[in-house]
């Protein structure tokens, strides 16, 4: 259960999405103004999360996290292990479990009543030290966590939001919910099990580029568009789509959140270098380029990187508006990758920030 939270689970989602590995997740109709829906396919509930957050869905948990800096993330999964427990006697399970798996495991001694997706539900709160890779360094960073119960359709299903300590504090409303019923635990429902065909909402009065098509959905806070031979990546919650070769060139659109608003685009690309180094089997700067994204200066790099012996080039066009970047990225094998440049140039050209 906490492998989920160890810091770097970030930088691995954010390399896997880079090599077009995308979880089969979605997105629909119906979503609270400023949130996304993070659901994967047979999920029997639906998790709403600010549009500020980021998918950790490929994990094989249905989640999202704050931002990489912080890695405040939440999650929603199927307590295994639940028997035919009540909500309260799974936590009394749970508690034992943890105190006997955990450092320095801290509970705070009482449970509450709760709500999720309209059931009855406990909730909890606990503390305790997590070992996490930084650098290839073992560090113990104080996690705190809540934690919400609730039965529905036979199972028992747990709501987990977690933050190293210095964080808890600073988005545990966004989860549990505001003065005017805004969170994501208001907003979490039960539901029908997800299917990935479910039709997703596009804009159909956005004035389309010649030649080319939208296939960012309607409540993204940006417009995305691809030629219109480009097919759309419906398997995924984030914009993305392949090129109509079938040769597994890609592109992905996606939001991350600084966190820092004094960083740069040059910062932010750094970081991530820091990690490619460590986490892929080679990684090569080939070039880093000033361009315009939305009106706005941003930055193009093109590296090579190679994975279980097999090379992939990538080029990320990044760009930031207050305390988010926008982070384009093109993935293909060397052979084609110069073949859907032009196409590639297009989207840039014509991405911007907003819903206009």
């Amino acid at each position: 259960m906490l492998g989920i939270f160890k810091k770097g689970v970030a930088w691995a989602l954010l390399c896997i999405i880079l090599i077009g590995a995308l979880a089969s997740c979605g997105a629909q109709s119906g979503v609270p103004d400023g949130y996304q829906l993070i659901a994967c396919e047979g999920d029997c509930f639906r998790l709403y999360v600010p549009t500020g957050w980021t998918s950790n869905s490929w994990s094989g948990v249905t989640g999202a996290f704050y931002s990489m800096a912080e890695n405040a993330s939440v999650s929603v999964y199927v307590a295994d292990d639940a028997a035919e427990m009540t909500a309260e006697e799974y936590w009394e399970y749970s508690n034992e479990m943890l105190a006997g798996s955990l450092t320095e495991y801290s509970f705070s001694g009482k449970t509450e009543k709760a709500v999720l997706g309209g059931q009855p539900a406990v909730k909890a709160s606990y503390s305790a030290k997590v070992s996490v890779k930084d650098d290839g360094e073992t560090v113990e960073t104080v996690y705190k966590f809540l934690q919400v119960m609730a039965r529905y359709g036979g199972e028992m299903y747990i709501l987990l939001y977690s933050a190293p300590e210095e964080y808890y504090d600073s988005h545990v409303e966004a989860v549990e919910g505001d003065s005017d019923g805004k969170g994501i635990i208001p907003y979490f429902v039960f539901a029908e099990p997800y299917r990935s065909e479910e039709k997703k909402e596009y804009a159909d009065d956005v004035e389309l580029p010649e030649g080319m098509k939208l296939i960012s959905t309607d409540e993204r806070a940006y417009r995305f568009f691809v030629p219109v031979d480009w097919v759309i990546n419906d398997r995924t919650e984030i914009s993305a789509a392949y090129a109509p070769e079938n040769d597994s060139a890609n592109v992905s659109l996606q939001m991350y959140m600084t966190g820092d608003e004094s960083k740069t685009v040059s910062d932010f690309f750094a970081e991530c270098e820091e990690r490619y180094e460590t986490v892929f089997d080679s990684y090569t700067l080939l070039s880093d380029t000033e361009i315009e994204m939305s009106g706005i200066k941003a930055k193009k790099y093109v590296y090579t990187v190679v994975i279980g012996g097999v090379e992939y080039r990538q080029m990320q066009a990044i760009v930031m508006q207050g305390a988010v970047y926008y982070v384009l990225t093109y993935t293909a094998l060397p052979e084609v990758f110069d073949a859907h440049l032009n196409d590639v140039d297009l989207m840039i050209e014509h991405f911007y920030i907003g819903r206009k």
